[in-house]
C-alpha cells in the first residue's frame, strides 16, 4: 500500500518503450507478446509500468522485457 502519492507510479502515456513477452510453452524457445511497459524514474532509480493483455496457458511467470525499437531499427534505451 502506497505511503503518499510519491510512491504512486506516474500517468503513462505515448507508445510502449519495451515488449512484455513470455514463453509459449513453459520450457519452450518460442516468445510471445503478452503486453507493454513504460519506463520512469522513481526514488532516484529506474522503474518500469507494464500492463499484460493476456496471460499464456501454464505460465510460471517468467517474462522479458524487450526494448522496442525505434522507425531506424535501433533500441529507444541505447
Amino acid at each position: 500500500m502506497p505511503q503518499d502519492d510519491k510512491d504512486l507510479p506516474p500517468d503513462i502515456s505515448g507508445p510502449p518503450q519495451f515488449a512484455v513477452r513470455a514463453r509459449t510453452t513453459p520450457d519452450g524457445d518460442v516468445w510471445f507478446t503478452i503486453g507493454q511497459a513504460w519506463e520512469f524514474q522513481a526514488r532516484g532509480g529506474r522503474a518500469f509500468s507494464m500492463v499484460l493483455t493476456m496471460t499464456p496457458v501454464d505460465w510460471r511467470g517468467e517474462l522479458l522485457l524487450m526494448p522496442i525499437p525505434d522507425q531506424e531499427g535501433t533500441a529507444l534505451w541505447d
